[in-house]
């Protein structure tokens, strides 16, 4: 058996224990080592018991706890390949990357937990202020609200998570996806003609993809789909049952009433191919929220309510969509439906 280190680690010093915390961004493994320890990890291909007999008096077991937590990797191992994939598709840096991959696949607290976290907080420090009141000479503005059917609509949109109706229109849902990502024209530049769409994108780049989770749409059978932003089609990708929303959406229950979902997926690729500064990152993520901002007043207009999150369950979803690859990656996700009784939020 051939190993190596991991491509993707990433060490810290350890206060407490005068040792190093290491983490390999990949596989989310976190684990204590020492720095001698640390400084011999083979950076190329090494015979496994050799290794072992080098390093650590022939103690097997002291290198399969090295493999185990993602320290070093086995030559021909999935993790051999999801590094060979990152070393190859990233063009950010590697702190971007360790944010990115970091953040995937979460545990998220549940409404109780937060509510009771929120509370113990507020014991001990008081919240921030919420908003900044001017001070001293201040310019009074003309009033709005009443005098502007669009800062009106924008006024009217609220998340209400509970279903009032158990289906949407498939006019409704079509308004919707090309609200947040039809495309509207193209325009030329010197590598060839880029799409337009209804949001902003840096650089034209578009990197987003809408799947939509279908599950009591009016003439349209359940199922995933594909959204083409060029077409304005579904796509069907699979004739398998549903999973539950809340399954996708790290385990929020009230996603489970809602008649469907987008999902927004990001080509990180497209962005990068143009943009090797990793602020184009950040680019990317923004432009989730002009895409969901356009679906949620569409909704608001056709009497709905698409209520936003980002807590994902990542790759459940690539799964479910057939994507694969260190730069696609889900990152936002809005049900549709008609409001019930709630406390709009």
């Amino acid at each position: 058996m051939q190993l190596r280190s991991s491509k993707t680690l990433v060490f810290t010093p350890d206060e407490v224990e005068d040792n190093l915390i290491g983490i390999n961004f990949l596989t989310k493994d976190v684990f204590g080592c020492s720095a001698d320890v640390a400084s011999r990890l083979p950076r190329q291909w090494v015979d496994a018991d050799d290794f072992a007999r080098l390093n650590f008096q022939g103690d097997k077991a002291a290198v399969r706890a090295l493999i185990e937590n993602g320290v070093v990797v086995v030559a021909g191992s999935d993790l051999e390949r999801r590094e060979s994939e990152y070393l190859l598709d990233w063009r950010w840096s590697l702190p971007i990357g360790l944010m990115h991959f970091c953040l995937e696949d979460l545990d998220f607290m549940t409404v109780e937990e937060t509510e009771e976290s929120q509370q113990e907080h507020l014991a001990t420090e008081p919240q921030p202020e919420l908003y900044l009141r001017n001070a001293g000479a201040v310019t009074s503005l003309p009033a709005v609200l009443g005098n502007n059917d669009l800062i009106d609509l924008m006024a009217r949109r609220r998340t209400v998570r509970a279903s009032g109706a158990p289906s949407i229109s498939l006019a409704n849902l079509s308004e919707c996806l090309f609200a947040g990502l039809g495309i509207t024209g193209e325009t030329p530049n010197c590598v060839g003609k880029l799409p337009l769409g209804m949001t902003p994108s840096g650089g034209a780049r578009n990197p987003y993809e809408a799947y939509v989770f279908a599950k009591n749409v009016e003439d349209l059978d359940p199922g995933i789909y594909h959204y083409s932003a060029i077409d304005h089609d579904l796509g069907r990708l699979s004739a398998n049952e549903l999973p539950a929303f809340s399954d996708l959406v790290g385990g929020q229950e009230w996603a489970d009433e809602m008649p469907a979902m987008i999902v927004l997926v990001a080509n990180l690729q497209r962005t990068m191919w143009k943009y090797s500064d990793p602020n184009a990152y950040r680019v990317v993520l923004i432009e989730a929220g002009h895409i969901g901002q356009n679906i949620m007043l569409t909704a608001t207009e056709n009497g709905m309510s698409a209520c936003p999150t980002a807590a994902l369950n990542h790759s459940i979803i690539k799964r479910l969509l057939g994507l694969d690859g260190p730069t696609v990656a889900p990152i936002y996700a809005l049900t549709l439906g008609v409001p019930g009784k709630e406390r709009p939020q």
